[in-house]
Formats: C-alpha cells, structure tokens, sequence
C-alpha cells in the first residue's frame, strides 16, 4: 500500500464501491398498478419492471445500484399507485453525504406555506414562470409526431437570450429532426457504452433480463481493483449511483433508445476559449435550461442527455459532421418532442442548503 497520500493506490480506498448506503424505497399499490409500462419505460436506471403477474416493482436484479429518486415514475404513474420513501445517503467514503441534508426532501414550497401543502391549493398565486419550473419533468415518453421546424426555432430563440460571460454568446445548436439520423447516433452511442459498462458494471449486468430478476449479481475481483483506481484518477461524479449504473441502460437492452425515441435531437456544442474557470460551459447550461423552460411552456417535453459525449469519444469523424469543428465542442444534447400523455407534475427535492450572511 501506498504511504503517500497523493498516491493514486492509497486515495482509491476512499472510492469503494460498495460502501456503506441507505437507498430510497420504491413501493407499488399492487391494486392501483395496471401494468401499463410507463413508469419502466421512464425509469433512466431501469431500476423499475414488470413481474410475472404483470405489476410493476423494482428489478432487483439492479444489486449494484438503486432509485435515484428522480421520481418520474411516480409523475408520469396515471393511477398514484406509485411511492418514493426515503433519500439516498452515503455514509463513509469519498460520496459520504449524510451530513451534507438536514432534513429530507419536501415538495415545493415558494410562498412559505405550511408544510406539506399541496401545489394545486397555490399554483394559481405563482407566476406562469414558476409554474413552469416546478412542474416540468424529464420526458423520456415521447408522442412519434414530428416537430415543426418553426417551434423548434422559437425555442431556440429563448436560448439565444440568456447571460453569458462577457457577453461571448460562446454557444453553437446542431439540431437533427430526422429519426433515422437520430437512430444512426444512437447505435454508436449504445456501442460505445458498451466498452464502457465491461469495466464499470457487473457482468450480470450488461444484458437486460425479465421479469424482475434476483439480486445475487457482484462485481468481479478485478473491477473491485479497477474501477476505484479510476475513479481516483478521473473523479467520479457527485454519487455513486450515476458511476456504477448510468452508462448501462442504453446498452443493456437492445430496445432502449439513448435519445429516449424523441423526435428532435438537439446538440449543444461550446466554444473551448472560454471566459474565466467556468467560462462557456456554465452559459450554455443557463442557455439550454432557457431552451428547455421555452418548450415545456409551449406542451412540448425535453430530456438531456449527456451520453452524447461517447460520439468524439469513439467515433471523432461523426463528430465533425455533429459540428464539432474546432474551436467547439459537443457537451450535451437536449431530446425534445410531444409528450405521451400526462408528463409535468411537480415532485419532492432535497432541501435548499443556504447560508445567511449579513457581515463578515
């Protein structure tokens, strides 16, 4: 073992995998539950799935990591039959969390109300800007209809009037509406996830199986070695859940679409001569959640999805043809489309960390 501190063998032991977590709890009313799908086709872990009897519940197959608490699944659930209960909390090691939340996650609540009071009894005294906020959802159930090109320019106008750095306006837009280019991206994605979850996913893993599976699978010896190596190495993200099960959905299963079956895949691309630490990337987020407020406003429903990065990655040819000519550079994608059915509801979050500082 390496003594030194700064040693990458020595550091990697503050990356187990496995350490020590209290995970949300997802529960079905099994007499609500009408098999209808949506909530495992939402599921961005696939943590969700139907058993034999038809029901949903959760794929405990998925031993190595658990709900994230997005709860789309319980937005987009038609008869309430689904709860989240609990925050996810690390509680040794480099994610340790648990001292980081007071309290656990709350629904919104702008006008200081009295706790738990529903958002119908106050939405109608917010603006029709927070409404929006508060409501929109990830979609990843998308209507197979086309976006007329004349919306898809509105909502990019929204985006072309939001702060940057200096002024720069560092950000560039490749936008593909034609399902097959969408498809031809998504293959490579899928492949090139591929390589990725071989190291970082139990094999058990790697291939989705049905029903709801059992939940002996385990990391073998050498990615219990590797894998904190890496981590160690490249950083691992805000949490554990994202690293270890993240990348695995999009290849695991032969049906799963990477872009979510949207019908316009936006591409967001940055100027790499950025403006201070942050720079460009920090104004094309602000830029983009613009874009993506601006269509949920007009019914129509967006999901971003970072694994776009996997195409200059492994195929840098195609990323030229993305747009990604120098100086700029592919950092995320936005899927957007009509949705199917009942998407935007507003959901818990964790709660506000806030300081208060009236002198020094």
């Amino acid at each position: 073992m390496v003594s030194d501190d700064k040693g990458i063998i020595y550091k990697s032991r503050r990356y187990k995998l496995t350490a020590p977590t209290t995970w949300p709890q997802f529960t079905v009313d099994q007499e609500k539950c009408t098999g209808c799908m949506r909530c495992v086709q939402t599921c961005p872990l696939q943590v969700i799935g139907l058993s034999d009897d038809k029901k949903a519940g959760f794929n405990h197959r998925y031993k190595e990591w658990r709900c994230i608490a997005c709860q789309n699944c319980f937005a987009v659930c038609p008869t309430g039959a689904i709860t989240i209960t609990g925050d996810y909390r690390v509680h040794k090691g480099y994610w340790k969390n648990d001292h980081l939340y007071h309290d656990t996650k709350t629904m919104p609540n702008p006008l200081g109300k009295k706790d738990n009071v529903p958002f119908s009894e106050f939405e109608n005294e917010l603006t029709e800007t927070e409404r929006v906020i508060y409501k929109r959802r990830s979609n990843r159930l998308f209507e197979n209809k086309p976006v007329d090109r004349q919306l898809i320019t509105r909502v990019l106008e929204a985006g072309r009037f939001a702060p940057t750095s200096g002024n720069t306006q560092g950000m560039k837009f490749v936008v593909i509406d034609d399902r097959k280019t969408i498809d031809e991206v998504n293959q490579m994605c899928k492949k090139a996830l591929r390589v990725m979850t071989f190291i970082r996913t139990p094999h058990a893993e790697r291939d989705k199986k049905t029903p709801i599976g059992d939940a002996e699978v385990k990391f073998n010896w050498w990615q219990k070695i590797v894998n904190p190596l890496l981590i160690s190495k490249f950083k691992g993200g805000l949490d554990s859940r994202v690293w270890r099960g993240g990348a695995n959905p999009p290849p695991a299963d032969p049906d799963y679409d990477t872009f979510v079956r949207a019908p316009v895949l936006i591409i967001c691309l940055v100027d790499q001569r950025a403006i201070g630490r942050v720079g460009v990337e920090l104004d094309t987020g602000i830029c983009a959640q613009n874009v993506v407020l601006a269509a949920h406003s007009l019914g129509l429903g967006t999901c971003y999805v970072g694994l776009i990065e996997m195409i200059p990655m492994f195929y840098p040819k195609i990323a030229e043809k993305l747009g990604e000519v120098y100086p700029f550079k592919i950092l995320s994608s936005i899927s957007l489309g009509y949705p199917k059915g009942k998407i935007d509801k507003p959901v818990a979050r964790e709660q506000l960390r806030v300081k208060w500082v009236d002198k020094l």
